[in-house]
């Protein structure tokens, strides 16, 4: 595995490259009384997220007690709660996910000198606290090992939908990663449909497959079998 190298690129550095890739995504508001700009705004919500946040109003709180990563991010203030639901609320979700894959891939190259991803790891996960359509959501998460970044992560409804949410990414977003050669996961993974479709793809799978229950019949050393009786008759 290559190592990573953190003094290939520095925070600013990084605060530019992300506020850059937004700047491809279509701002919905008109322009006529906008105060932040969309970037920006995309950013600290991003920002928001990795440190833990849950909500808007937790979001719009972390600008404002780090005020020191505004300027950075071009904005002046941090965005009110109104306005970080207005411009969620009206953004697309496809053309988001779209520039946070290039950002994966500026990443990518800063933090190991190599343009492909190689493998990735795949894992579902119940949101503590989030829910959807009345029902917990639960998320795939694909995960970059080389240089430690999260590529994307989908909706997939429950665990035993993680299989084909999967096997929907790698028909339809894989791509965007070059060079990724090998997927890795657990045994649930060991799926037909989705080993035909890494095959096909020229791509490899690394599963772990574990015992997750004692064998249904007793197991006896050589030496303590018992001793079998024999049936005898009376007369």
């Amino acid at each position: 595995m290559p190592a990573l190298t953190p003094e290939s690129s520095t925070v600013p550095e990084e605060f530019a490259w992300l506020v850059a890739v937004f700047a491809a995504v279509t701002d919905p508001r008109y322009a006529r009384g906008k105060v932040h700009p969309l970037p920006g705004v995309l950013a600290l919500v991003v920002l928001g997220l990795m440190a833990g946040c849950r909500s808007l109003s937790a979001i719009s709180r972390f600008g404002q007690i780090h005020p020191e990563i505004l300027t950075p991010l071009g904005l002046r203030r941090s965005p009110s709660v109104a306005t970080l639901h207005r411009v969620l609320r009206g953004v697309s979700v496809a053309e988001v996910r779209t520039a946070l894959a290039a950002f994966t891939r500026q990443m990518l190259v800063a933090r190991t000198d190599h343009p492909e991803f190689g493998a990735v790891a795949v894992d579902g996960k119940t949101l503590r606290g989030v829910w959807e359509s009345n029902e917990q959501l639960h998320v795939l998460h694909v995960f970059a090992h080389a240089s430690v970044l999260a590529l994307d992560q989908i909706a997939v409804g429950r665990v035993r939908d993680e299989t084909r949410g999967t096997q929907d990414w790698l028909a339809t977003v894989a791509d965007d990663f070059p060079g990724l050669s090998l997927l890795t996961g657990d045994a649930l993974y060991a799926e037909q449909d989705l080993c035909a479709a890494v095959v096909a793809g020229q791509r490899d799978e690394l599963l772990r497959l574990k015992k997750t229950s004692p064998p249904s019949t007793p197991t006896w050393p050589s030496s303590s079998l018992p001793t079998p009786v024999r049936p005898t008759s009376s007369r």
